[in-house]
Protein backbone atom coordinates (compact mmCIF):
# COMPACT_ATOMS: atom_id res chain seq x y z
CA UNK A 1 0.00 0.00 0.00
CA UNK A 2 1.51 3.21 -1.61
CA UNK A 3 0.85 6.73 -1.30
CA UNK A 4 1.67 9.25 -3.60
CA UNK A 5 1.94 13.47 -3.44
CA UNK A 6 0.65 14.88 -6.86
CA UNK A 7 1.91 18.39 -7.84
CA UNK A 8 -0.15 21.16 -5.82
CA UNK A 9 -1.12 24.05 -7.40
CA UNK A 10 1.81 26.96 -8.18
CA UNK A 11 1.89 29.95 -6.67
CA UNK A 12 0.55 32.15 -9.61
CA UNK A 13 -2.55 30.30 -9.94
CA UNK A 14 -3.32 30.61 -6.03
CA UNK A 15 -4.85 34.54 -6.37
CA UNK A 16 -7.14 35.52 -3.70
CA UNK A 17 -9.38 37.04 -6.23
CA UNK A 18 -9.61 34.14 -8.00
CA UNK A 19 -10.87 32.25 -4.42
CA UNK A 20 -13.04 35.04 -4.33
CA UNK A 21 -15.16 33.56 -7.74
CA UNK A 22 -15.72 29.92 -5.37
CA UNK A 23 -16.78 32.09 -2.24
CA UNK A 24 -19.51 34.33 -4.12
CA UNK A 25 -20.96 30.85 -5.20
CA UNK A 26 -20.97 29.37 -1.76
CA UNK A 27 -22.51 32.89 -0.60
CA UNK A 28 -25.36 32.00 -2.52
CA UNK A 29 -25.93 28.19 -2.11
CA UNK A 30 -25.27 28.89 1.32
CA UNK A 31 -28.57 31.66 1.63
CA UNK A 32 -30.44 29.12 -0.05
CA UNK A 33 -29.83 26.14 1.69
CA UNK A 34 -32.49 27.69 5.10
CA UNK A 35 -35.12 28.60 2.33
CA UNK A 36 -35.31 24.53 1.63
CA UNK A 37 -34.94 23.37 5.41
CA UNK A 38 -38.07 25.65 6.89
CA UNK A 39 -39.89 24.78 3.08
CA UNK A 40 -39.95 21.42 4.19
CA UNK A 41 -40.64 21.48 7.77
CA UNK A 42 -43.40 23.72 7.17
CA UNK A 43 -44.51 21.19 4.64
CA UNK A 44 -44.58 18.39 6.90
CA UNK A 45 -46.55 19.85 9.24
CA UNK A 46 -49.07 21.89 7.40
CA UNK A 47 -50.22 18.83 5.13
CA UNK A 48 -51.09 16.58 8.03
CA UNK A 49 -48.00 13.99 8.18
CA UNK A 50 -47.24 15.33 12.10
CA UNK A 51 -44.24 15.84 14.07
CA UNK A 52 -43.26 12.22 13.62
CA UNK A 53 -42.69 11.99 10.15
CA UNK A 54 -40.94 15.61 10.37
CA UNK A 55 -38.56 13.88 12.99
CA UNK A 56 -37.79 11.44 10.65
CA UNK A 57 -37.20 13.04 7.99
CA UNK A 58 -34.39 14.99 9.89
CA UNK A 59 -33.24 12.08 11.13
CA UNK A 60 -32.39 10.36 8.19
CA UNK A 61 -31.13 13.30 6.48
CA UNK A 62 -28.06 13.77 9.53
CA UNK A 63 -27.51 9.44 8.91
CA UNK A 64 -26.95 10.49 5.42
CA UNK A 65 -24.91 13.76 5.62
CA UNK A 66 -22.72 11.76 8.15
CA UNK A 67 -22.54 8.44 6.18
CA UNK A 68 -21.27 10.72 3.12
CA UNK A 69 -18.86 12.55 5.03
CA UNK A 70 -17.28 9.25 5.84
CA UNK A 71 -17.09 8.89 2.20
CA UNK A 72 -16.09 12.47 1.39
CA UNK A 73 -12.60 12.42 2.87
CA UNK A 74 -10.78 9.88 0.63
CA UNK A 75 -12.81 11.18 -2.60
CA UNK A 76 -11.06 15.21 -1.68
CA UNK A 77 -7.98 13.94 -1.84
CA UNK A 78 -8.28 12.04 -4.71
CA UNK A 79 -10.02 14.30 -7.27
CA UNK A 80 -9.52 17.38 -5.57
CA UNK A 81 -12.05 19.88 -3.12
CA UNK A 82 -12.54 22.02 -6.47
CA UNK A 83 -13.96 19.58 -8.22
CA UNK A 84 -15.94 17.68 -5.73
CA UNK A 85 -17.72 21.13 -4.90
CA UNK A 86 -18.33 21.74 -8.23
CA UNK A 87 -19.98 18.41 -9.20
CA UNK A 88 -22.23 17.89 -5.83
CA UNK A 89 -23.21 21.55 -6.16
CA UNK A 90 -24.06 20.93 -9.56
CA UNK A 91 -25.88 17.21 -8.21
CA UNK A 92 -27.81 19.24 -4.84
CA UNK A 93 -29.07 21.54 -8.15
CA UNK A 94 -31.04 18.46 -9.27
CA UNK A 95 -31.81 16.89 -6.36
CA UNK A 96 -33.65 20.42 -5.09
CA UNK A 97 -35.16 20.58 -8.44
CA UNK A 98 -36.85 16.96 -8.05
CA UNK A 99 -37.91 18.05 -4.21
CA UNK A 100 -39.89 21.12 -5.35
CA UNK A 101 -41.23 19.07 -7.80
CA UNK A 102 -42.07 16.11 -5.13
CA UNK A 103 -43.73 19.12 -3.14
CA UNK A 104 -45.72 20.63 -5.53
CA UNK A 105 -47.90 17.04 -6.24
CA UNK A 106 -47.62 16.30 -2.88
CA UNK A 107 -45.97 13.00 -3.27
CA UNK A 108 -45.70 10.94 0.14
CA UNK A 109 -43.34 11.42 2.70
CA UNK A 110 -40.89 8.36 1.56
CA UNK A 111 -40.20 9.67 -1.77
CA UNK A 112 -39.50 13.17 -0.17
CA UNK A 113 -37.42 11.52 2.81
CA UNK A 114 -35.63 9.87 0.06
CA UNK A 115 -34.54 13.09 -1.72
CA UNK A 116 -33.83 14.83 1.36
CA UNK A 117 -31.45 11.76 2.63
CA UNK A 118 -29.86 12.16 -0.53
CA UNK A 119 -29.33 16.00 -0.65
CA UNK A 120 -27.81 15.40 2.86
CA UNK A 121 -25.28 12.76 1.65
CA UNK A 122 -24.39 14.78 -0.79
CA UNK A 123 -23.92 17.98 1.91
CA UNK A 124 -22.01 15.44 3.58
CA UNK A 125 -19.62 14.98 1.02
CA UNK A 126 -19.65 18.29 0.37
CA UNK A 127 -18.57 20.34 3.57
CA UNK A 128 -15.12 18.73 4.15
CA UNK A 129 -14.61 19.53 0.41
CA UNK A 130 -15.46 23.09 1.08
CA UNK A 131 -13.81 22.97 4.79
CA UNK A 132 -10.21 21.91 2.97
CA UNK A 133 -10.63 24.53 -0.28
CA UNK A 134 -8.61 27.65 1.53
CA UNK A 135 -6.13 25.19 2.24
CA UNK A 136 -5.74 24.00 -1.28
CA UNK A 137 -6.29 26.96 -3.28
CA UNK A 138 -4.66 30.05 -1.61
CA UNK A 139 -1.19 30.83 0.03
CA UNK A 140 -0.69 30.06 3.94
CA UNK A 141 -0.90 34.06 4.17
CA UNK A 142 -3.79 34.38 2.39
CA UNK A 143 -5.49 30.98 4.34
CA UNK A 144 -7.06 33.54 7.01
CA UNK A 145 -8.72 35.54 4.77
CA UNK A 146 -10.33 32.33 3.05
CA UNK A 147 -10.87 31.04 6.26
CA UNK A 148 -13.12 33.90 7.45
CA UNK A 149 -14.85 34.55 4.22
CA UNK A 150 -16.29 30.77 4.37
CA UNK A 151 -17.24 31.30 7.88
CA UNK A 152 -18.91 34.80 6.70
CA UNK A 153 -21.15 32.62 4.21
CA UNK A 154 -22.14 30.13 6.94
CA UNK A 155 -22.69 33.58 9.57
CA UNK A 156 -24.99 34.94 6.66
CA UNK A 157 -26.86 31.94 5.38
CA UNK A 158 -27.59 31.88 9.69
CA UNK A 159 -28.83 35.38 9.60
CA UNK A 160 -30.88 36.26 5.75
CA UNK A 161 -31.17 33.00 4.87
CA UNK A 162 -33.16 32.15 8.01
CA UNK A 163 -35.25 34.70 7.79
CA UNK A 164 -35.51 35.56 3.71
CA UNK A 165 -36.28 31.59 3.65
CA UNK A 166 -39.63 32.17 6.66
CA UNK A 167 -40.80 34.92 4.75
CA UNK A 168 -40.80 33.19 1.31
CA UNK A 169 -42.28 29.83 2.57
CA UNK A 170 -45.13 32.38 4.27
CA UNK A 171 -45.80 34.24 1.73
CA UNK A 172 -45.28 32.35 -1.26
CA UNK A 173 -45.26 29.05 -0.48
CA UNK A 174 -42.87 26.14 0.38
CA UNK A 175 -41.86 25.59 -3.36
CA UNK A 176 -40.93 28.32 -4.66
CA UNK A 177 -38.59 27.95 -1.81
CA UNK A 178 -37.01 25.12 -2.31
CA UNK A 179 -36.78 26.57 -6.10
CA UNK A 180 -34.62 29.16 -4.93
CA UNK A 181 -32.14 26.53 -3.30
CA UNK A 182 -31.87 25.09 -6.01
CA UNK A 183 -30.95 27.90 -7.77
CA UNK A 184 -28.52 28.44 -5.13
CA UNK A 185 -26.72 25.63 -5.76
CA UNK A 186 -26.79 26.46 -9.74
CA UNK A 187 -24.76 29.38 -8.80
CA UNK A 188 -22.18 27.56 -6.55
CA UNK A 189 -21.50 25.54 -9.32
CA UNK A 190 -21.40 27.84 -12.15
CA UNK A 191 -19.00 29.98 -10.28
CA UNK A 192 -17.11 26.61 -9.66
CA UNK A 193 -16.72 25.74 -13.12
CA UNK A 194 -15.55 29.33 -13.83
CA UNK A 195 -12.26 29.47 -11.58
CA UNK A 196 -9.08 29.93 -13.78
CA UNK A 197 -6.37 27.52 -13.67
CA UNK A 198 -9.11 25.00 -12.58
CA UNK A 199 -6.99 22.12 -14.18
CA UNK A 200 -4.52 22.68 -11.47
CA UNK A 201 -6.52 22.22 -8.50
CA UNK A 202 -6.62 18.50 -8.93
CA UNK A 203 -6.39 15.70 -6.31
CA UNK A 204 -3.01 15.57 -4.36
CA UNK A 205 -2.72 11.85 -3.97
CA UNK A 206 -3.58 8.65 -4.81
CA UNK A 207 -3.07 4.96 -3.70
CA UNK A 208 -2.01 2.01 -5.25
CA UNK A 209 -5.26 0.24 -3.28
CA UNK A 210 -7.65 2.53 -3.96
CA UNK A 211 -10.48 3.99 -2.16
CA UNK A 212 -9.70 1.39 0.72
CA UNK A 213 -5.97 2.19 0.65
CA UNK A 214 -6.98 6.06 1.06
CA UNK A 215 -8.81 5.39 4.21
CA UNK A 216 -6.21 3.11 5.73
CA UNK A 217 -3.80 5.95 5.09
CA UNK A 218 -6.44 8.51 6.85
CA UNK A 219 -6.90 6.64 9.62
CA UNK A 220 -2.89 5.68 10.29
CA UNK A 221 -2.14 9.29 9.96
CA UNK A 222 -4.46 9.68 12.62
CA UNK A 223 -3.30 7.23 15.05
CA UNK A 224 0.31 8.35 14.73
CA UNK A 225 -0.36 12.29 15.29
CA UNK A 226 -1.14 12.79 18.64
CA UNK A 227 -2.38 16.24 18.50
CA UNK A 228 -4.75 15.38 15.91
CA UNK A 229 -6.07 12.86 18.08
CA UNK A 230 -6.90 15.26 20.93
CA UNK A 231 -8.61 17.68 19.03
CA UNK A 232 -11.28 15.48 17.65
CA UNK A 233 -11.93 14.61 21.00
CA UNK A 234 -12.04 18.20 22.40
CA UNK A 235 -14.14 19.12 19.18
CA UNK A 236 -16.53 16.13 19.97
CA UNK A 237 -17.27 16.75 22.90
CA UNK A 238 -17.78 20.81 22.56
CA UNK A 239 -19.85 19.87 19.60
CA UNK A 240 -22.00 16.86 21.98
CA UNK A 241 -22.79 20.47 24.34
CA UNK A 242 -23.41 23.03 22.07
CA UNK A 243 -26.20 20.95 19.88
CA UNK A 244 -28.55 20.73 22.38
CA UNK A 245 -28.14 23.88 24.15
CA UNK A 246 -28.60 25.84 20.42
CA UNK A 247 -31.05 23.31 18.77
CA UNK A 248 -33.26 22.20 22.27
CA UNK A 249 -32.53 24.66 24.46
CA UNK A 250 -33.18 28.05 23.02
CA UNK A 251 -37.19 26.67 22.22
CA UNK A 252 -37.05 25.80 25.41
CA UNK A 253 -36.18 29.18 26.86
CA UNK A 254 -38.65 30.76 24.00
CA UNK A 255 -41.20 29.76 25.57
CA UNK A 256 -40.76 31.25 28.79
CA UNK A 257 -39.99 34.49 27.06
CA UNK A 258 -42.26 35.10 24.38
CA UNK A 259 -42.46 32.72 22.43
CA UNK A 260 -41.22 32.05 17.68
CA UNK A 261 -40.58 36.05 18.17
CA UNK A 262 -37.76 35.56 20.90
CA UNK A 263 -36.81 32.20 19.36
CA UNK A 264 -36.08 34.02 16.12
CA UNK A 265 -34.81 37.41 17.92
CA UNK A 266 -32.20 34.71 19.72
CA UNK A 267 -31.25 33.00 16.70
CA UNK A 268 -30.56 36.04 14.75
CA UNK A 269 -28.24 37.48 17.36
CA UNK A 270 -26.36 34.38 16.83
CA UNK A 271 -25.85 34.79 13.95
CA UNK A 272 -24.98 38.72 13.94
CA UNK A 273 -22.48 37.93 16.28
CA UNK A 274 -21.07 34.84 14.04
CA UNK A 275 -21.19 37.36 10.81
CA UNK A 276 -19.06 39.87 12.85
CA UNK A 277 -16.89 37.56 14.82
CA UNK A 278 -15.99 36.11 10.88
CA UNK A 279 -15.37 39.43 9.38
CA UNK A 280 -12.79 39.97 12.47
CA UNK A 281 -11.21 36.73 12.42
CA UNK A 282 -8.81 37.51 10.34
CA UNK A 283 -7.74 40.89 11.21
CA UNK A 284 -7.35 40.36 14.83
CA UNK A 285 -3.86 39.11 15.00
CA UNK A 286 -2.79 41.82 13.38
CA UNK A 287 -3.98 44.41 15.72
CA UNK A 288 -0.58 45.85 17.78
CA UNK A 289 -2.34 46.40 20.89
CA UNK A 290 -4.36 43.11 21.49
CA UNK A 291 -2.29 40.09 23.44
CA UNK A 292 -3.67 37.47 20.80
CA UNK A 293 -0.56 38.55 19.17
CA UNK A 294 1.35 36.82 21.49
CA UNK A 295 -0.90 33.77 22.07
CA UNK A 296 -0.61 30.70 20.22
CA UNK A 297 -3.07 30.16 17.80
CA UNK A 298 -4.31 26.63 18.95
CA UNK A 299 -4.40 28.34 22.28
CA UNK A 300 -6.38 31.29 21.09
CA UNK A 301 -9.27 29.19 19.80
CA UNK A 302 -9.73 27.48 23.60
CA UNK A 303 -9.76 30.24 25.17
CA UNK A 304 -11.87 31.89 23.11
CA UNK A 305 -14.46 28.91 23.45
CA UNK A 306 -13.76 29.24 26.99
CA UNK A 307 -14.35 32.86 27.50
CA UNK A 308 -17.76 32.34 25.55
CA UNK A 309 -19.20 29.20 28.41
CA UNK A 310 -20.56 31.57 30.35
CA UNK A 311 -22.43 33.93 27.83
CA UNK A 312 -24.42 30.27 26.79
CA UNK A 313 -24.50 28.98 30.34
CA UNK A 314 -27.03 32.20 31.90
CA UNK A 315 -29.15 31.96 29.23
CA UNK A 316 -31.77 30.56 30.78
CA UNK A 317 -31.57 33.32 33.57
CA UNK A 318 -31.89 36.32 31.38
CA UNK A 319 -34.40 37.88 30.19
CA UNK A 320 -34.91 38.33 26.29
CA UNK A 321 -32.54 41.56 25.45
CA UNK A 322 -29.90 40.46 27.90
CA UNK A 323 -30.20 37.11 26.48
CA UNK A 324 -29.55 38.00 22.57
CA UNK A 325 -26.65 40.19 23.84
CA UNK A 326 -25.09 37.04 25.16
CA UNK A 327 -25.68 35.53 21.95
CA UNK A 328 -23.99 38.03 20.02
CA UNK A 329 -20.92 38.43 22.01
CA UNK A 330 -20.90 34.21 22.00
CA UNK A 331 -21.32 34.33 18.23
CA UNK A 332 -18.79 36.37 18.00
CA UNK A 333 -15.99 34.57 20.14
CA UNK A 334 -17.45 30.94 18.49
CA UNK A 335 -16.71 32.66 14.59
CA UNK A 336 -13.30 33.70 15.48
CA UNK A 337 -12.34 30.48 16.88
CA UNK A 338 -13.75 28.34 13.78
CA UNK A 339 -11.62 30.67 11.46
CA UNK A 340 -8.34 29.78 13.63
CA UNK A 341 -9.13 26.81 14.10
CA UNK A 342 -9.74 25.54 10.33
CA UNK A 343 -6.43 27.60 9.57
CA UNK A 344 -4.71 26.20 11.83
CA UNK A 345 -5.23 22.54 10.18
CA UNK A 346 -4.69 23.29 7.27
CA UNK A 347 -1.09 24.98 8.12
CA UNK A 348 -0.28 21.53 9.81
CA UNK A 349 -1.47 18.98 7.81
CA UNK A 350 -0.08 17.91 4.59
CA UNK A 351 -2.47 18.51 1.73
CA UNK A 352 -2.36 14.80 0.92
CA UNK A 353 -4.68 13.88 3.46
CA UNK A 354 -6.02 17.50 4.05
CA UNK A 355 -9.29 15.67 2.93
CA UNK A 356 -9.65 13.12 4.98
CA UNK A 357 -8.32 15.36 8.14
CA UNK A 358 -11.49 17.77 7.48
CA UNK A 359 -13.69 14.92 6.81
CA UNK A 360 -12.92 13.38 10.14
CA UNK A 361 -13.60 16.86 12.62
CA UNK A 362 -16.80 16.90 10.47
CA UNK A 363 -17.97 12.81 11.18
CA UNK A 364 -16.42 13.48 14.68
CA UNK A 365 -19.08 16.55 15.25
CA UNK A 366 -22.29 14.92 13.23
CA UNK A 367 -21.66 11.38 15.14
CA UNK A 368 -22.72 13.08 18.33
CA UNK A 369 -24.78 16.22 18.10
CA UNK A 370 -28.22 13.56 18.09
CA UNK A 371 -26.90 12.31 21.45
CA UNK A 372 -26.45 15.79 22.80
CA UNK A 373 -29.79 17.15 21.36
CA UNK A 374 -31.33 13.89 23.20
CA UNK A 375 -29.57 14.34 26.30
CA UNK A 376 -30.63 17.80 26.24
CA UNK A 377 -34.17 17.47 25.65
CA UNK A 378 -34.37 14.70 28.45
CA UNK A 379 -32.90 17.13 31.12
CA UNK A 380 -35.04 19.78 29.94
CA UNK A 381 -38.09 17.84 30.02
CA UNK A 382 -37.09 16.78 33.44
CA UNK A 383 -37.30 20.31 34.50
CA UNK A 384 -33.25 20.75 34.34
CA UNK A 385 -33.47 23.87 32.12
CA UNK A 386 -31.32 25.91 33.99
CA UNK A 387 -28.98 23.34 34.97
CA UNK A 388 -28.29 22.07 31.94
CA UNK A 389 -27.32 25.30 30.71
CA UNK A 390 -24.74 25.15 33.39
CA UNK A 391 -23.67 21.73 32.92
CA UNK A 392 -22.42 22.33 29.53
CA UNK A 393 -20.82 25.69 30.40
CA UNK A 394 -18.91 23.66 33.28
CA UNK A 395 -17.72 20.70 30.27
CA UNK A 396 -16.95 24.11 27.81
CA UNK A 397 -14.39 25.58 30.57
CA UNK A 398 -13.06 22.13 31.34
CA UNK A 399 -12.89 21.24 28.00
CA UNK A 400 -10.85 23.96 26.76
CA UNK A 401 -8.94 24.21 30.25
CA UNK A 402 -7.69 20.52 28.72
CA UNK A 403 -6.80 21.94 25.33
CA UNK A 404 -4.75 24.70 26.65
CA UNK A 405 -2.18 22.52 28.82
CA UNK A 406 -2.25 19.67 26.13
CA UNK A 407 1.65 19.29 26.01
CA UNK A 408 1.24 17.41 22.52
CA UNK A 409 -0.63 20.38 21.16
CA UNK A 410 2.70 22.45 21.34
CA UNK A 411 3.94 20.21 17.89
CA UNK A 412 1.70 22.40 15.89
CA UNK A 413 3.42 25.54 14.06
CA UNK A 414 2.09 28.87 14.71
Amino acid sequence: MTETSRTTSPPEVRSFRNFRVLWLGQLFSSIGSPFQTIAVSLWILETGRGASALAAVLAVGTISQLIGTLFSGPLVDRLGALNIILHCDALRCALAGLLAVALLLESDTVAVIGLVSASSAVGGVFLPALRSAPGVLLSEEDRPRGNSLMEVSNSTSMLVGALAGGMTVAFVGPVPAVGFNAAGFAVGALCAALMKHRSAFGGTTTSTDGMAGLVREGLAFVRRTGWLRTLLLIDATLDLVTAGQLSVGLPAISRQLTGASSLGLMIAGFGAGSLMGALLASRLPRIPFLPLRRIHPLRRVYLLQLLAAPFLGVLPLSTLPVATVCLVVAGVLNAIASVHYVSIIQRNVDSAVLGRVMALLVAAGLSVQPLGQILCGVLIEGGWLRESFAAGALVMVLVCALGLTRRNLRELAH
